[in-house]
């Protein structure tokens, strides 16, 4: 069976990797890792973990280098440890997350810290409104403090409701950018126990 030129040059790389020539390990290196970052990247919407959890994985490669025999398997490897990495790296951030909400609940549970944090959190998030874009702002403003229906909203505004919902998702969107991730939490939070 005939060899290509590209498949001869695979094998002499990996010979060189095993037998641990860095520079055949920074060929591999350079080759692999900006499709493998963006392969992570688009699992865990992060990309400085995404970079993180790569280096890792390359880090592992190198110590593992001997029981590589052939560019395949060893880019199936690299994949397959990125992937599962990216699934540990969403667990932990879930579990994080729901670790943080089930504190603020039972920090409410509390009545004085419980009306000082919502007071706390709308002064923040009335800041933040004011500088929304204009009629974002307004449909904002009459959904959440005047309690307006969306119909109401249209008519006063002179726009249909379909536009107060975009700008109503335009504005939360914008809302969850500006404000700190805690900030956010607790927002979530009190959104469970009022109604707007």
């Amino acid at each position: 069976m005939l060899i290509s030129p590209l498949e001869h040059e695979a094998e002499n790389l990996i010979l060189r990797f095993r037998n641990g020539d860095e520079q055949a390990f920074n060929q591999l290196f350079t080759t692999l890792y900006s499709p493998l970052c963006f392969f992570a990247s688009r699992l865990i919407q992060n990309n400085f973990a995404a970079e993180e959890i790569c280096q890792d994985v390359f880090f592992t490669v190198w110590k593992k280098r001997e029981s590589f025999t052939e560019f395949k398997s060893l880019k199936a490897f690299i994949y397959i440890s990125a992937r599962n990495a990216c699934m540990n790296y969403l667990d932990k951030e879930n579990r994080k997350a729901k670790k943080m909400k089930q504190v603020a609940v039972e920090e409410m549970d509390q009545p004085h810290i419980r009306e000082m944090i919502y007071a706390e959190v709308l002064n923040e998030i009335r800041g933040e409104i004011d500088r929304l874009p204009e009629q974002c702002a307004k449909v904002i403003k009459m959904l959440y403090e005047e309690d307006m229906k969306p119909q109401h909203v249209a008519e006063q505004l002179n726009i249909t409701v379909s536009t107060v919902y975009n700008q109503k998702l335009r504005g939360i969107s914008l809302l969850k950018k500006r404000l700190p991730a805690a900030s956010i939490d607790l927002i979530t939070v009190f959104l469970l126990f009022r109604e707007f």
